[in-house]
């Protein structure tokens, strides 16, 4: 019987040691339970100003003209449309203007694509990029101005920069009074030696070739002399530049033996079917040859010339003599000597003549 009663003790005692943890368990249950109330509350509140705040955000952008995606990408598509009819209507007052001004067509579309040279040909437009693999001249549109004389001054920030004042005559002149010549402060002439015949391609010297020479020589002018070729092959090349050599022998020619390059505007040309690189062995048979024999050649002609006729790229390294009429020069290679007008005034010649400067000279 006393066993029975401590046995009764003791599950009572079990019974109430189960019941207090019961009681702490289901305490700590609501605790949690609560603790996680009030975290969903937190959150819920940040989810509410955050949301609060977005919105009102939203409210301001487009209270301030913002838009949406589709809106947006209908206005880009707009404004697209709007700049390409802006950019025609600019490009065509652009033209209007420069030929009301008096450019010509050329120079209008010249204006248009600063990043190629265009040339005009036989009806015509040739573009070619600019290539920074060619040596460029460097200077600046502002570089050059017309003196009183007559000449291009230089006027750039480039203290190394002289420049030299020079005319190029043949027969066309006539009879020249070279002591005025000198007065009129040139100090060099380049002399036409002679011609190839653009049809029959017969040789001919100037007539007024030696009486130029001994002029201007006696007379302290610096003097160079040109060839005007029509050569179609290398051997023709070799033709013209003895003919040079031996007119030349006699004298002191401090400037360039210059060939002239130029294309014969005429169907009967017999250049009109040369290829460049027909003209580019001309040019270095000839150059070459007047390197051998003592002399510093040299290579005339215009844009088209260095485009159309022969690459700039292969006749790099020779010296260049650019003829451009106008300033400022639209070529961007290096040059040596620039013809920039056909009817220029000098006293001592009748009527106009070719006018040049020469870049640090000889």
């Amino acid at each position: 019987m006393g066993n029975n009663t401590l046995d009764r003790g003791e599950r009572r005692g079990v019974r109430n040691t189960q019941n207090i943890i019961s009681i702490i368990f289901l305490s700590l249950v609501a605790l949690m339970a609560l603790s996680f109330s009030i975290v969903l509350l937190i959150r819920n509140a940040n989810l509410q100003r955050q949301e609060d705040a977005v919105q009102s955000e939203l409210d301001a952008l487009n209270s301030e003209g913002y838009y949406t995606e589709i809106e947006a990408q209908k206005l880009v598509e707009n404004a697209k449309i709007e700049a390409e009819e802006s950019t025609k209507n600019s490009i065509r007052q652009m033209i209007q203007e420069r030929l009301e001004n008096g450019d010509s067509a050329t120079t209008a579309i010249r204006a248009l694509f600063p990043d190629q040279i265009v040339v005009a040909s036989s009806g015509r437009y040739y573009f070619f990029p600019i290539l920074d693999t060619i040596e460029h001249h460097g200077f600046n549109e502002e570089d050059f101005v017309e003196g009183a004389d007559g000449f291009l001054e230089y006027v750039g920030d480039d203290s190394t920069v002289e420049i030299k004042k020079g005319v190029d005559v043949s027969r066309f002149q006539g009879a020249i009074n070279w002591e005025k010549v000198k007065n009129a402060g040139v100090d060099f002439a380049i002399v036409r030696a002679g011609l190839r015949g653009t049809t029959e391609g017969k040789l001919l010297e100037d007539d007024y070739f030696e009486d130029n020479v001994k002029g201007a020589t006696e007379n302290g002018i610096d003097v160079g002399v040109y060839f005007y070729s029509q050569a179609i092959n290398e051997e023709e090349a070799r033709e013209e530049v003895q003919m040079i050599l031996d007119l030349i022998e006699p004298f002191d020619i401090t400037y360039p033996v210059v060939i002239d390059v130029e294309s014969a505007e005429s169907d009967t040309a017999r250049t009109a079917n040369l290829t460049t690189d027909d003209y580019e062995k001309v040019v270095k048979v000839f150059c070459d040859t007047v390197k051998n024999a003592g002399y510093k050649p040299m290579i005339y002609g215009n844009v088209k010339s260095f485009t159309l006729l022969m690459d700039a790229a292969d006749v790099d390294d020779y010296d260049i003599w650019i003829a451009y009429y106008g300033t400022p020069l639209y070529y961007p290679y290096h040059f040596n000597i620039w013809q920039f007008t056909s009817s220029g005034k000098v006293d001592g010649i009748d009527g106009d003549v070719d006018l040049n400067i020469a870049i640090n000279g000889y």
